[in-house]
């Protein structure tokens, strides 16, 4: 049982590191809108349905004996429907935070959206599919938590640290004509955009991060009904 785990949580790491490094090559942030169907929408769709059928096979290994490999067709559904809802809740983000003219701020909520569909899709997947139940007396995770706060931290003070870079170039560079002629918003965008791009590098890390550490916490918080 003991291996079991381990090459569950070997599989895991090993598909989350992939999942982040093609995003982060192909479309920086896997990011999904309804009505934008550019490239970068198309290869979102496929690495989130690959990486979500992967996370079902794992999840419903838990619960099998013997090795039953029957599984493959509903782990393709289930890849295909739990990306359409990751697609809707990018989409419904389009329509709510990218009105405003700051790109760090949509960069962010959608990195940080995620990590909050992640952990409810690790624990539809331990709970509902896996069979596990949370036990009432929990392993160490201390080192986990430790780890996973640490990363949260250096997110925010990388996102604190260009929101400051904009800030100064608002009060420094704001009434110039250029600007002005540009219109102040414009200006905004077009260099939260390029400091949004900069910050995907630290996005990326972050946020593979606490998927494996969130699917590690749960590993480990949970036992076989």
């Amino acid at each position: 049982m003991e291996d079991q785990r381990k090459n569950e949580l070997a599989i895991i790491i090993a598909a989350t590191v992939a999942f982040g490094f093609l995003s982060r090559l192909l479309v920086r942030i896997p990011y999904m809108v309804f009505g934008d169907f550019s490239s970068g929408f198309f290869i979102s769709i496929v690495l989130w349905w690959v990486y979500n059928s992967v996370l079902f096979c794992v999840a419903e290994s838990m619960c099998m004996d013997g090795g039953n490999k029957k599984y493959i067709t509903k782990s393709i559904i289930f890849g295909f429907l739990t990306t359409l809802i990751k697609a809707g809740i990018d989409t419904c983000i389009d329509l709510t935070v990218a009105r405003q003219p700051n790109m760090l701020i949509l960069a962010a909520v959608m990195e940080i959206s995620m990590m909050f569909y992640i952990t409810g899709l690790y624990y539809f997947l331990f709970v509902k599919v896996g069979k596990r139940k949370i036990q009432k007396e929990k392993k160490e995770i201390t080192g986990l938590v430790a780890v996973f706060c640490s990363l949260l931290v250096l997110y925010a003070g990388t996102l604190f640290y260009y929101m400051k870079q904009v800030q100064y170039a608002v009060e420094r560079f704001g009434d110039m004509p250029e600007v002005q002629e540009l219109g102040l918003d414009n200006a905004i965008w077009n260099l939260t955009t390029a400091l949004g791009r900069e910050s995907t590098t630290v996005g990326t890390i972050v946020y593979v991060g606490c998927f494996i550490i969130i699917w590690w916490i749960l590993e480990k918080t949970t036992v076989e009904e």
